[in-house]
């Protein structure tokens, strides 16, 4: 039979002690994760205000939530915004994230009136955001058509010459916000954009949704729900 476990022997104090350190950091995280949600969240607040209605807060998990406004104003219908926070409550976790210079993220989905008549995507390839976007352009087999600055704009032949792209281009590239990704697509939600929390933090939200309004104001739109 084994010889019964107690906190002299070294391997058992060894267990507590890192069992008690991961509790420690769960809890320490916990609480550092509730304090940046509500931290984004009141960022968020008042640039989704001006969308029109009450923006909705809605949980996703404990490391994610959004703020979502139906029935916006023009040329806006739908505006999701979502935030992903850093896995703080696991402490191996969190360190590798801090070590690889991860941040929380925020991404704003954008439902148009009416579609797009294009389809690009814009990345900045030396963030990592920017490597999924382009990830998805070579799945859907669109080739480089224009750089800017870091940016990279890729899309399907016909439509990269359109110079509607150009402008966009020249938008996103001459941001102060630094957009990670923006993605545009004929299907809803018709825009994507990605950021980092901590490189939009000393802007206003309401400057940011004035970029972007300014950024579907450039998109050829198609005449489908014009009316609308």
């Amino acid at each position: 039979m084994f010889a019964p476990l107690t906190l002299d022997d070294p391997f058992t104090l060894f267990i507590v002690t890192l069992a008690g350190i991961l509790i420690v950091g769960y809890l320490i995280g916990r609480a550092m994760n509730r304090r940046r949600a509500r931290t984004i969240s009141a960022w968020l607040e008042p640039g989704m205000r001006t969308l029109g209605g009450t923006p909705l807060v809605q949980a996703v998990n404990r490391t994610a939530f959004r703020v979502k406004v139906t029935q916006a104003r023009a040329p806006f219908s739908v505006v999701t915004a979502s935030a992903v926070l850093l896995s703080r409550e696991v402490l191996p976790i969190w360190l590798w994230e801090r070590i690889h210079r991860n941040s929380d993220l925020v991404f704003f989905h954008l439902t148009l009136r009416r579609p797009p008549r294009v389809g690009v995507e814009i990345v900045d390839l030396g963030r990592e955001l920017g490597r999924r976007g382009k990830a998805q352009a070579d799945r859907l087999g669109w080739p480089l058509a224009a750089r800017r600055g870091a940016y990279h704009l890729y899309g399907p032949d016909g439509h990269t010459s359109d110079p509607h792209t150009d402008a966009l281009l020249a938008h996103i590239a001459g941001a102060r916000y630094t957009p990670h990704r923006v993605a545009i697509r004929p299907h809803a939600p018709h825009v994507l954009a990605s950021f980092t929390f901590s490189e939009i933090q000393p802007f206003s939200s309401t400057d940011v949704m004035r970029w972007m309004t300014q950024l579907v104001r450039l998109i050829p739109l198609s005449e489908e729900g014009k009316s609308a």
